[in-house]
């Protein structure tokens, strides 16, 4: 049983994030798409985020470390713009690992980096 499904959280949401933490980062970017549409202010930003981090990380698995590196800065400024615990979501450990992932993109030091997982509180 996933950690999600014990939460009432928009079906949309929980599979983005099942997808996510899967590195289906195509499919959780095309779920999360979907739900980010219904949204508006922080929650809105935070998805955009974690959309825009998929697609970094999606890139960087294609070798594109140029497109990763865009999207990965745009994920951070999003993100470091949401409350804390916007949607229910542990924001402060998933914005640390994409700051890291964006940092270790940027210094171009490893071949792989670290991605977050993405839970609820």
């Amino acid at each position: 049983m996933s950690n999600y499904s014990q939460h009432s959280h928009n079906p949309l949401l929980i599979k983005g994030l099942e997808e996510f933490n899967k590195r289906e980062f195509y499919d959780a970017h095309e779920t999360l798409e979907d739900y980010w549409r219904m949204l508006h202010d922080d929650e809105k930003e935070l998805v955009q985020s974690i959309i825009q981090a998929a697609v970094g990380y999606y890139h960087f698995g294609r070798g594109n470390r140029v497109g990763a590196r865009k999207l990965l800065v745009r994920a951070v400024a999003r993100a470091e713009s949401v409350a804390e615990n916007t949607l229910g979501i542990k924001t402060a450990p998933y914005l640390d690992c994409i700051r890291r992932s964006l940092q270790a993109v940027e210094n171009d030091v490893c071949e792989t980096i670290e991605m977050p997982t993405i839970c609820f509180l």
